[in-house]
């Protein structure tokens, strides 16, 4: 199964030049906390969470109308093929300690992002489904 037949496609993305107070007022209104800094060609280049916000914007005392979204974000960002198998995004997700995943196109661009409560749900349903077939071929009964 790939990736993109599993990850969400309602995510929040911002670019650098964006102020915090901008994108925080947006991410109060629709309810997030990450958006993914993403460059002229919807490539994706960054993330930022409220927490990063909270953080290194309001801890700090920075002016959140002057601060940009390009100076607090992480740059360092893992990505994934639409085309990439989920075991490997859980893999990766397990691995990095990633609670989401941005999935890109072959041209890079954003097209989803994976998140771990969902790679859960996946991995319940799987499992659920496993034991509904180890049932059924030793002759058990469901309870």
């Amino acid at each position: 199964m790939p990736i993109e037949d599993h990850c969400r496609t309602d995510f929040a993305t911002a670019r650098k030049e964006d102020t915090i107070r901008e994108l925080a007022s947006r991410m109060d209104r629709e309810n997030i906390g990450c958006a993914f800094v993403v460059d002229d060609r919807e490539r994706p280049i960054g993330a930022i969470t409220d927490r990063d916000i909270a953080m290194q914007v309001l801890r700090r005392g920075r002016d959140p109308e002057e601060t940009r979204v390009g100076d607090v974000m992480q740059s360092e960002l893992t990505t994934l093929w639409r085309s990439a198998p989920l075991l490997t995004a859980f893999r990766r997700m397990r691995h990095d300690g990633l609670r989401r995943i941005p999935v890109v196109d072959d041209a890079r661009r954003l097209i989803g992002v994976l998140e771990w409560d969902d790679a859960l749900q996946i991995i319940a349903e799987e499992l659920e489904h496993a034991a509904r077939v180890a049932r059924a071929q030793s002759g058990a009964t469901t309870h």
